[in-house]
């Protein structure tokens, strides 16, 4: 008897690890691939004086919602102290809005992962580190869709990792192509990872 309770406790064990494995929904796999989990981007330059030191994160109720003529930005702002319900006929939306960069600072979504009712949503953040020749800064609205869920109260982890590099794939079309002109080089950055959550709940 002794013997059968050895031989269980790893299969028990192994388990109960799988079952805390998280699963992908979407992952990057190659740089061209990059800014292909945000479902809409919008680049809101900094000269229109809207512009923030630090990102924020919000549940949003679906994008048809939206009333016309209006950015995602704007919609975003309209949203901002406002508690959004959704039901389980309902697709939900997150936003993210980045905080003030330069035009060749690049930034894209990397992984959507899931663990039950938890999402974790991993970006990367890719500074440049180059000399400027002509510079205007901009901040990023990226907007995510987790689709239908079942009633139940969810949270979402974003996740923002630091890099940084100095190439670009078309260097003289920095500001041009910002949403497909991806970094070469970039590499683990010095800056604090930045962590932010929010949560919702699906009725």
């Amino acid at each position: 008897m002794k013997a059968a309770h050895i031989l269980l406790i790893p299969v028990v064990v192994s388990t109960l690890l799988q079952a805390q494995e998280p699963t992908v929904i979407k992952a990057v796999k190659d740089r061209a691939q990059r800014g292909t989990l945000s479902d809409q981007r919008q680049f809101v330059r900094g000269d229109t004086g809207k512009w923030s030191d630090a990102a924020t994160l919000q549940h949003v109720p679906p994008i048809a919602r939206k009333p016309q003529g209006l950015s995602l930005d704007e919609w975003s702002e309209q949203l901002a102290e406002k508690k959004t319900a959704t039901t389980a006929t309902d697709d939900n939306w997150l936003i993210f809005r980045s905080r003030q960069f330069d035009d060749n600072d690049r930034m894209w979504i990397e992984k959507i992962e899931r663990r039950g009712n938890e999402f974790t949503v991993t970006m990367h953040e890719a500074i440049w580190q180059g000399n400027y020749f002509k510079t205007f800064t901009y901040y990023e609205v990226s907007a995510v869709n987790f689709g239908k869920l079942p009633p139940g109260d969810y949270s979402v982890r974003w996740i923002v990792k630091p890099l940084v590099f100095k190439q670009l794939e078309k260097p003289r079309e920095a500001m041009k192509d910002y949403q497909t002109n991806w970094p070469l080089d970039a590499q683990p950055g010095n800056a604090k990872t930045v962590e932010l959550k929010t949560a919702f709940s699906v009725r």
